[in-house]
């Protein structure tokens, strides 16, 4: 399909409605957990309406196609006020008290975590318009680019509604269409079905613990393999969800985020290809590349990929005021990933068991940060 009809699909009726239910739910969800959090009006409104606001001016007023009168003179200030947005995404989640206590972390974590995303995509996005502009010859003077750009094509990747990638969306066609969203429904729900049962098992575990049938140092164990089987399914559920809501309402097939090998992976190089794939392709894009073409060895380019990824998952952590072991194991889990990478590459060891061992065995570098409470209390 043309990518027009792509751009069409974002563009309809049923797409503005999905976006705006989704957005407000999702924000909803924030308004609930700031109440408790709050200690006054003024940090109420701080920390539910500053970032909302500062994603849909960066979106609506800033990502927005100029005219070609316009470009020689209004290319720089879009590109000076993308990057204001962009930094007070980062600022808003520092900046607010009320997202370092209590349900209030939630809205920390998930704003300070949304921000790098939203950066990237917007960076991403903004490259992509410039070209398409450059490109473009309109037929009529002052007209703005196509439709490929429209505002909420954009809305939907900015708000990391779609955070796939635009060059790995199409259209369904009818007859692949119910094959498609049905496949997607049925694997969010076993999806939700797995995540459901490790969060009935961290409890069942505490509880076990709390009545004297477990140990504490096996109830923390336990706890921590649930754990991270809740960041597995959390991970599959968040990505089959928008699978099936971009299927069912707008016929729009995206790839998942996740590659078809992954649990069949017989390297640890070859399952973090595998992992997170647009993350992957921007770390890969915007920092692998860049430095192997200066000069730089696989080596070193593969431990700055991992020490920027571990960055930028301790960067919730720090502005949620999380303890500082918290942020150093999160950050051990991925720059340790290196120590196992070089041994298979050395030692060349290969196996499924291998994989699954090594990413078991650092685990709790990954898990304990998030369930520091949960382990203390348990």
């Amino acid at each position: 399909m043309a990518e027009d009809d792509v751009a069409e699909r974002y563009e309809s009726a049923t797409a503005v409605t999905l976006g705006v239910t989704v957005f407000s739910t999702s924000f909803l969800g924030l308004f609930v957990a700031a109440v408790p959090a709050s200690r006054s009006l003024f940090e109420f409104l701080a920390a539910t309406l500053l970032w909302p606001t500062c994603l849909l001016w960066l979106n609506w007023c800033v990502l927005v196609p100029l005219t070609e009168q316009q470009r020689h003179r209004l290319k720089t200030v879009r590109r000076v006020k993308t990057a204001l947005g962009s930094l007070g995404l980062f600022l808003v989640p520092i900046c607010t008290d009320a997202m370092r206590r209590g349900p209030g972390r939630i809205i920390g974590a998930s704003e300070s975590a949304a921000a790098i995303l939203v950066t990237a995509r917007a960076m991403q996005l903004l490259r992509r318009l410039e070209t398409a502009e450059s490109e473009e010859t309109p037929s009529c003077p002052g007209s703005p680019p196509s439709q490929l750009w429209g505002r909420w094509r954009r809305f939907y990747h900015m708000a990391c509604l779609s955070w796939h990638d635009v060059d790995r969306v199409c259209v369904l066609r009818e007859i692949e269409h119910q094959r498609h969203y049905t496949k997607a429904f049925a694997e969010l729900i076993i999806s939700v079905l797995g995540l459901a049962a490790c969060g009935v098992a961290m409890h069942g575990t505490n509880f076990a613990r709390t009545i004297g049938c477990i140990s504490l140092s096996m109830a923390r164990l336990l706890i921590c393999c649930f754990g991270a089987g809740s960041v597995v399914f959390g991970f599959y559920t968040f990505d089959r969800a928008y699978l099936f809501l971009l299927s069912y309402f707008n016929q729009l097939s995206v790839h998942s985020i996740f590659g078809p090998g992954l649990w069949q992976s017989r390297t640890i190089k070859e399952f973090w290809r595998q992992w997170n794939l647009p993350v992957q392709r921007m770390l890969v894009s915007g920092i692998f590349r860049p430095l192997r073409r200066a000069g730089c060895s696989e080596s070193c380019c593969g431990f700055l990929v991992f020490l920027v990824s571990g960055l930028g998952h301790a960067w919730p952590l720090l502005c949620v005021g999380a303890e500082h072991w918290q942020i150093a194991f999160m950050l051990l889990f991925f720059v340790t990933q290196m120590i196992p990478l070089q041994v298979e590459s050395t030692l060349h060891i290969k196996g499924r068991f291998w994989v699954y061992t090594v990413e078991l065995l650092l685990s709790p570098l990954f898990v304990l940060p998030l369930l520091g409470p949960v382990l203390i209390s348990s």
